[in-house]
């Protein structure tokens, strides 16, 4: 993005000054909006072959933005090492925003050659730091691609962080929408980056769950909450049983599945997607462990169709400007130790996969997010043989 704003102000050279003043300022009101997303979702995943290899993680998050003034397109780019002075190549979806034909591109999500993988969720609460005249101001929408382009693991990422002042852009009294970042390596390691009150805050990310607001402190005591939900079947209750009429039976007694997880909140404010990913994936865990990258896939395609939004049902705010319905635009599940990375469109559910071992990241490539197409397979013609003719059907 940063490039896109070099080329802007020197186009702004060549064009009359009360034209270029109203250009700039339709850019960074239009910055204000950016990060208008308000329910992105982000759950590590554990899977270990045997006992003598320590464990990886499958990362799932999903990305939701309104579509901003009806301008906001996505692709998936790869960025080749060495481009604006970084170091690693890495490959990111893109979100692609046209103000009157002025482009901004931004990554919030992605992966680099090392396996260091950086996810930005948005965090209304975030105050960034002071700009000083010591340290290099770096731009909360610059700090997924910086940290891809130079950093290996998470100590480097805490390096960079700690030589330079995280800022965010401002057009008079307006500021831009806060971010906070998951952030992962190959050794497994996982942090959250968050700006409270104009301080730098990193937290071990143990839970290795984030949603959005509030902080992600609040989140883990929120976990409290629902200390009432069980893994096991609902038969503590067994012991208060007495017989009703025939037809009725013993009361009180479970009948079906699900009651173990009565009172799991449904909605899909941060909040409830928290904690519904940190409960069923744990119980999913405890059922069973997983041993491979594909049921790591399986059970992380579950919990993201569990926090997917489709178009319509979460409201747009009408009182803040370009603000609309949430949709889930793109999915993703990526392998910091694989170096692997699945993503989906809204449209188009079907995986794709990137395998990062295999690019060549000297120079660029690009993918459509959306192909035009539902991803859908025809097995019509793709039946094996006829039916044995003694075959019983009910």
């Amino acid at each position: 993005s940063s490039k896109l704003w070099a080329q802007f102000a020197l186009l702004s050279k060549h064009i009359p000054a009360p034209i270029s003043r109203a250009m700039a300022a339709m850019r960074w009101t239009s910055l204000v909006f950016l990060p208008v997303s308000w329910a992105c979702s982000y759950v590590e995943l554990p899977w270990q072959a045997n006992s003598t290899v320590r464990p990886s993680y499958l990362i799932a998050r999903t990305m939701e933005l309104s579509n901003l003034y009806g301008t906001t397109e996505y692709s998936i780019e790869a960025v080749p090492r060495g481009s604006k002075h970084g170091k690693f190549g890495y490959v990111a979806p893109m979100n692609h925003f046209h103000f009157d034909g002025l482009p901004i591109q931004v990554p919030f999500e992605g992966m680099n050659e090392q396996g260091l993988t950086v996810s930005a969720h948005y965090l209304a609460q975030a105050v960034y730091e002071a700009p000083t005249d010591q340290d290099e101001p770096l731009s909360a929408l610059e700090v997924v691609p910086r940290l891809l382009a130079n950093c290996s693991c998470v100590e480097d990422v805490i390096k960079l962080l700690e030589s330079v002042k995280v800022v965010a852009p401002k057009h008079g009294k307006q500021s831009l929408g806060g971010l906070h970042w998951a952030i992962a390596d190959t050794s497994g390691r996982s942090i959250i980056v968050e700006y409270l009150e104009g301080q730098r805050m990193v937290h071990e990310n143990h839970p290795r769950v984030m949603t959005n607001d509030p902080d992600i402190r609040w989140h883990w005591r929120n976990l409290n909450t629902y200390v009432n939900l069980n893994p096991h079947y609902p038969w503590q209750n067994d012991i208060l049983q007495v017989k009703t009429d025939a037809d009725i039976g013993a009361v009180p007694r479970p009948i079906g599945h699900g009651w173990n997880l009565f009172g799991l909140p449904g909605d899909s404010s941060p909040p409830s997607r928290f904690v519904r990913l940190f409960y069923l994936r744990g119980y999913a865990l405890q059922s069973r462990a997983m041993t491979s990258f594909q049921e790591a896939v399986v059970l992380g395609t579950g919990l993201l169709n569990n926090v997917f939004l489709p178009v319509g049902p979460v409201a747009g705010n009408p009182r803040e400007p370009g603000d609309g319905p949430e949709l889930t635009d793109y999915g993703v599940l990526k392998s910091c130790q694989e170096k692997v990375m699945l993503i989906r469109g809204y449209v188009n559910s079907q995986w794709r996969k990137i395998d990062l071992k295999r690019l060549d990241f000297s120079k660029a490539h690009t993918w459509p997010l959306e192909d035009g197409s539902l991803g859908l397979q025809d097995i019509t013609d793709g039946a094996k043989g006829d039916a044995p003719k003694d075959q019983l059907y009910l």
